[in-house]
């Protein structure tokens, strides 16, 4: 998990480059290549990077903002209950991330922050 910019910056140049290595040898020969299909490899290409970011970016702030929750209906301190993925409609689509997960114990409110 990504900490600091530096790192996340890191980690998301070594997905990018991941992407685009996948998204290469996905591709017909030059020879035989459609703009139909440098098309789809982009669109695929920009789809994970968009993926990557996003989960990158919310490990980070989850590292910042990890500690004590509190409840916004009753106040009492939340239960971390590990990690669910969560489906976000984006501007850009929908991206799948995955968050930490909390529960009120008193009255049952789930939340996954930062929100």
């Amino acid at each position: 998990m990504a900490t600091t910019r530096q790192e996340l910056e890191q980690k998301l140049v070594e997905q990018a480059q991941e992407a685009i290595r996948k998204m290469l040898a996905g591709l017909p020969e030059n020879s035989e290549i459609t703009l139909k299909d440098m098309e789809a490899a982009t669109g695929v290409l920009g789809q994970r990077l968009m993926q990557a970011s996003l989960q990158g970016l919310v490990e980070t702030e989850q590292a910042v903002t990890r500690g004590a929750q509190y409840c916004e209906h009753c106040q009492a301190r939340m239960s971390r209950r590990g990690k669910r993925k969560k489906r976000v409609v984006t501007v850009n689509g929908e991206v799948e991330v995955e968050r930490d997960y909390y529960l009120c114990p008193k009255c049952g409110t789930g939340v996954f922050p930062p929100g």
